[in-house]
């Protein structure tokens, strides 16, 4: 039970910590809001290691360092950047679908690439995802000439790009996790490879924002803690069951974000039919996978 109920406090933490990016973005270009939230989230991440995977740190060999390089490539460059990038392009409610759809990424690369078992359930969940991405993008394409609205068609390339990424970095985590020791330790250890990573890229403009749009960096800095949450809770999850099992709960997020959107962004969000039935089809393909996955 614990590792479902820390999935779901991963979702919480990954629909809610993209409500603040949404907020926090007005004025923030998406590469300086992903390197601000990412040096936030390795704050308690970092803590939480030193206090509880010390040994494991000690421990650690050199070469686990370009794993957890490649995993904070994985987790925040192409993860959390192309996130903010969709959210900033085509809206938290409209992007966190695509996002969501990590689940169906994840169960693709688990059968692959560890050979984890499909169920049948699992494989008709992973269609129910699908189709509820495009209906969740279907009313705003059915209003405009998507060919020619090159920020949607970019909003929701992004936001695929990072559901393969977080889809990906679920796996390496679990192997590093198996292999190191500790979550926390995997956490902590992704984050600060990237923010190292993001400095170059956003970096050179977080100083003004700090200065200019210090409301914005608020929210930015609550989004950093929301995902810190969403990450260590979905590490620790990962190191006690299968990928298949969890990232589909943690994909409930989408359900989160519209319930927060429709909340609080009324003046940013616009939550239609589609949307709606977009996410719920996408909250039913992740239950059957659950169901599949038991």
């Amino acid at each position: 039970m614990l590792p479902i109920a820390l999935a779901f406090l991963a979702a919480i933490g990954f629909g809610s910590s993209a409500i603040f990016a949404r907020i926090g973005m007005r004025g923030i270009h998406p590469l300086t809001s992903a390197f601000i939230s990412v040096v936030v989230s390795f704050i308690p991440a970092a803590i939480l290691a030193a206090i509880f995977a010390l040994d494991d740190i000690k421990k650690l060999p050199l070469i686990a360092l370009a794993a957890f390089l490649g995993l904070g490539a994985l987790n925040f460059i192409g993860g959390r950047t192309q996130n903010h990038i969709s959210i900033n392009m085509i809206g938290a409610a409209r992007s966190s679908p695509f996002v969501g759809s990590a689940t169906m990424f994840a169960s693709i690369f688990a059968v692959i690439i560890l050979g984890e078992y499909l169920h049948p359930l699992v494989a008709l969940g992973t269609a129910a995802v699908v189709i509820g991405v495009v209906l969740t993008s279907a009313g705003h394409m059915v209003s405009v000439s998507w060919h020619l609205d090159k920020r949607s068609l970019i909003g929701y390339a992004t936001g695929l790009g990072a559901a393969a990424s977080y889809g990906g970095s679920t796996l390496v985590a679990k192997s590093l996790s198996d292999a190191y020791g500790s979550p926390l330790l995997v956490a902590a250890a992704a984050m600060f490879f990237g923010m190292i990573l993001l400095a170059p890229l956003g970096g050179r403009q977080a100083g003004q924002a700090i200065r200019s749009a210090r409301s914005g960096i608020f929210f930015i800095v609550l989004c950093g803690l929301a995902s810190a949450t969403g990450v260590i809770s979905l590490f620790t999850a990962l190191s006690m069951s299968n990928v298949v099992t969890v990232t589909p709960i943690a994909s409930t997020n989408p359900l989160i974000t519209l319930f927060l959107a429709h909340l609080f962004l009324n003046k940013l969000e616009k939550v239609t039919k589609w949307l709606l039935a977009g996410t719920s089809l996408t909250v039913l393909g992740v239950i059957l996978v659950i169901l599949g996955s038991i």
